[in-house]
Parts: C-alpha cells; sequence; structure tokens
C-alpha cells in the first residue's frame, strides 16, 4: 500500500452535458491539489448501480443468458444482471432481475463482491449477488428490447469459458473472481 494518500482534486464547476434513458454525462472542471495551477476538464457518466447474478442450482449449474450486445455488435454468454433500481437493495435488484431475465428463483440471496466498473469516468458500482438453489418457476418477463435466451453451464467449466473466450464481459468475470474469492467456484 501507499502511504502518501493523493488527495481529491477540487471541484470548480460541474454541468450536464447529455441526458439519455440510461445515463447522463456531466462536464466536471477540477484543480489538482498537489499542482495548484493545472486545473483541467473531465467527462463523467453517472448512471445507476448495476448488479450480476450468480445463480447456482442445487446440482452446481450456473443460470447463463445469451444476448445481442449493441457495444460489440454480438451475442455474448453472461449472467442475469442490470441496473438496480431506485430504492432497491443489491440483492433486492438480483433477485428482480434474475426473475425477470430468467424465470428463475433462489434462497441465500447475499451480495458476495462490489467493484466500480470504470471510476475514471463512470460514477456507478456493480455488485455481485449470490443466488443459491436456482429453479425455474415462471417466464421471462423481459424489457421491450431484450432477446434473452436461458441455459446453464457448470460451475465447473465457467474458468475455461473465460480463459477460452467465450466469456468476455469483464463485469462477468468480476463476478466470478467475488465468487472465486470466497471460496466456491
Amino acid at each position: 500500500m501507499h502511504d502518501d494518500p493523493v488527495p481529491p482534486w477540487q471541484i470548480e464547476v460541474e454541468k450536464p452535458l447529455l441526458d439519455t434513458r440510461l445515463f447522463r454525462v456531466r462536464g466536471v472542471r477540477a484543480r489538482s491539489r498537489l499542482r495548484p495551477d493545472h486545473a483541467s476538464d473531465f467527462v463523467v457518466l453517472d448512471t445507476a448501480d448495476w448488479v450480476n447474478v450468480i445463480a447456482l442450482t442445487p446440482d452446481k449449474q450456473v443460470v447463463t443468458v445469451r444476448q445481442y450486445r449493441h457495444g460489440t455488435a454480438s451475442v455474448t454468454l453472461e449472467i442475469p444482471g442490470g441496473m438496480v433500481d431506485p430504492g432497491e437493495s443489491f440483492v433486492q435488484a438480483a433477485l428482480r432481475e434474475l426473475a425477470e431475465e430468467t424465470g428463475y428463483v433462489g434462497a441465500d440471496a447475499r451480495q458476495i463482491g462490489l467493484v466500480e466498473p470504470n471510476p475514471a469516468i463512470q460514477s456507478n458500482r456493480c455488485a455481485t449477488v449470490l443466488v443459491r438453489d436456482a429453479r425455474p418457476l415462471g417466464a421471462q418477463a423481459l424489457d421491450g428490447n431484450e432477446e434473452i435466451a436461458v441455459g446453464t453451464v457448470p460451475l465447473a467449466d465457467i474458468p475455461a469459458l473465460i480463459q477460452s473466450g467465450r466469456i468476455t464481459h469483464a463485469l462477468v468475470v468480476a463476478a466470478f473472481y467475488h465468487l472465486h474469492a470466497e471460496g466456491l467456484s
């Protein structure tokens, strides 16, 4: 660890630049406290916190989703997840997203990790929630633009799927790191 703390920059001006359905962009003018003669402009994306769900079936299968991602123009293999609604805890959001995207429910839901997706430009956090004893209970309740195929993958196969590039979503990889750190992978 470093002994010398880096002080936060002093915010001089903040102004909204763009407001969309998913995020807001704001401009920030800030001054370095280490070099007071140095000020610069930055861009920050504000969005809701996110949650990823590692849902494990009684026989150690991971509930997975496949969906088209416009950013990479590809179909990705992921775990259920999404935005945390106002007033929801990460665990509440995880259980809601799991049911909506997959039709699965589970027990013993608990948060096992938290990351900041890109602290250089984003203000949000992404939690990983572990849900045990996942089982299908009902139909998907997808949002208007969601087209999701649900499946399961043996938990033991996850490291190879990450190593081979079949699972590429950075936040999904981080979620499985948190599972590993819990000694559960």
